[in-house]
């Protein structure tokens, strides 16, 4: 191999040797950096991308001139990992994990639906249909800790994960079991979740009163959005991060064979916390729904 050559495939190895440094760093610093998105376009996030990039930069000019130093680290490391592995603490099966969620956040097709305040108008009947919300009956409570321990009792989620895979769990039962009946012509009825829960019938409204009910009855936030013509519940996410974590495992654990490359729909509000929708017209959170003119919010 010509001198030239041989340049070119230490150039190769250094720089696959700082891919391989640099991500369980970027594991640990990403959750500090702050969001960065372009300002143009669709606003894509860059965060990720801008973050690994440096780290690897970072390491590729150290192992230039401490190569053998970062070699016997990484040798090292690979040591603490089995080691932290055999032990039952983070290891080799958890850090692949990671990495697949870095990876797919990195494609992470999310879609941002602007939600602005000054359009929203005061929310008709907002303390009746709360009151339907009764998440605290004993028929909902019931139904709401069945359903949330239905479904993903096996996926392997964070403390801070638990409630929204429980809410998604619920989310599955009852859109699994529910049958769209309208109301009497030229009236609105809004049933009680406690009576939706024996029927799983109703319209779209009832819809929403019976999962914001379970929602709330497992410690889950939810709101109920209006439409023009719809209405609909989402619950409380959190921050762009969690948002990135919501959607991986929609996407790649909870509800793979239902979301395919469709994106998923979120919406941001005045504090940057992320909410998506829980609507029946979708078999998995975070679809498209019917109708995006949003005309009242009513936090429940």
């Amino acid at each position: 191999m010509s001198e030239e050559g041989v340049r070119a495939f230490n150039m190769i190895v250094l720089f696959l040797t700082a891919v391989v440094l640099s991500m369980p760093l970027f594991i640990v610093v990403y959750p500090h950096v702050p969001v960065m998105q372009l300002p143009f376009g669709d606003h894509a996030r860059i965060d990720h991308m801008v973050t690994f990039f440096i780290i690897i930069a970072c390491f590729y000019v150290l192992l230039r001139k401490l190569r053998l130093v970062l070699f016997v680290v990484l040798v090292l490391g690979g040591v603490v990992l089995t080691w932290s592995g055999f032990t039952g603490r983070y290891g080799p099966n958890d850090l692949i994990e990671d990495y697949r969620g870095f990876l797919f956040a990195l494609r992470d097709n999310t879609v941002f639906v602007p939600l602005s305040a000054a359009r929203l108008k005061p929310f008709e009947d907002a303390e009746m249909i709360r009151s339907r919300i009764d998440h605290d009956d004993a028929r909902v409570r019931t139904f709401a800790v069945r359903a949330a321990t239905t479904n993903f009792k096996r996926a392997s989620v964070t403390d801070r994960e638990v409630t929204m895979v429980q809410a998604f769990s619920v989310f599955k039962v009852i859109n699994g079991s529910w049958n769209y009946v309208n109301d009497a012509k030229g009236g609105e009825y809004f049933a009680h979740a406690s009576e939706s829960v024996e029927l799983m019938a109703g319209d779209c409204d009832d819809h929403a009163v019976l999962m914001a009910a379970c929602v709330k009855a497992i410690g889950g936030e939810v709101r109920l959005v209006r439409t023009e013509g719809h209405l609909y519940p989402e619950m409380l996410i959190g921050d762009a991060k969690a948002m990135e974590r919501a959607a991986y495992l929609v996407r790649n654990v909870l509800f793979s064979d239902q979301v395919g490359s469709a994106p998923l729909h979120y919406h941001t509000d005045a504090q940057g916390q992320r909410w998506i929708n829980l609507d029946y017209t979708r078999n998995y959170p975070g679809g498209e729904v019917m109708d995006e003119k949003i005309v009242g919010i009513l936090p429940v």
